[in-house]
């Protein structure tokens, strides 16, 4: 249709691809599947093609997994266009809530901006993500098969899910450090926030996990691995789309750069 558009040069381009389909493409495929039934046949058709958006960018990641800047959808005209996300599994209940704010926007500046702003924007939040408290970026789950995971020797047994170990570590160091008083152990069916840690550190554990505040008494907001929280909640989920074209999370280097 880009083609069309440009030979056209209508004035309102969402009107004139609107009545294009209505006029032009709609009554084509009505006929096309009236003869497909008859043919077959059928007492009747009940194939029914519809025109459903108009957009001006569009990235594919793969089949079904896709994001267009919407004009028109399904004859609702937007004053401002809308991001229709199908198939890409970025934003989840079990994202960060800042991340699931800042996926939507990111969204937005890829379809509508350069590589250079994209990455000054993955780098703005960056900054701002280091800034948040585990609360704010540790991933929320839902946990099950706490006492099942659990080993008296070692705490938790070989395969535990991760989550499920974050659970346990914290259930660990509440009796180490005789909190079970002031803390509620977690328990199976809880909604919990885990996160990762950097190694090494003084819980020798990659993740630690909590019902809603890190405890203080624990002494880990230090080790906390923002930048593997960062690629696992927001870095992670772009990659895909941004590789899908040709794009970069940040300025790449390169021997003619190096050389000036």
């Amino acid at each position: 249709m880009d083609d069309l558009v440009k030979a056209v040069n209508p004035s309102n381009p969402i009107d004139f691809l609107d009545t294009v389909a209505q006029e032009k493409l709609e009554p084509v495929l009505a006929d096309a599947y009236d003869n497909l039934y008859s043919m077959m046949g059928g007492i009747q058709n009940r194939m029914v093609m519809k025109r459903e958006v108009i957009a001006d960018r569009g990235i594919w990641t793969a089949k079904k997994r896709y994001i267009l800047n919407v004009f028109d959808n399904e004859g609702v005209r937007y004053s401002e266009p809308k991001l229709k996300i199908m198939g890409i599994e970025a934003i989840k209940s079990s994202t960060p809530e800042p991340c699931r704010d800042a996926l939507k926007e990111i969204f937005k500046v890829i379809m509508v901006s350069d590589e250079a702003t994209v990455q000054k924007s993955i780098k703005q939040f960056k900054q701002y993500f280091c800034t948040l408290s585990a609360e704010k970026i540790a991933f929320p789950r839902g946990v099950s098969n706490v006492s099942q995971y659990r080993d008296a020797g070692t705490i938790y047994k070989k395969g535990t899910p991760i989550h499920v170990r974050a659970a346990l570590m914290h259930n660990h160091l509440l009796e180490n450090y005789s909190l079970s008083k002031k803390y509620e152990p977690i328990k199976n069916g809880e909604k919990i926030k885990f996160i990762y840690l950097k190694q090494p550190n003084s819980l020798k554990e990659n993740v630690i996990g909590f019902t809603q505040y890190l405890p203080e008494e624990f002494a880990l907001a230090k080790y906390i691995d923002y930048e593997l929280q960062f690629t696992k909640t927001f870095l992670g989920p772009i990659e895909p789309i941004l590789k899908s074209i040709g794009w970069s999370s940040e300025e790449q280097s390169s021997l003619e750069s190096f050389f000036g």
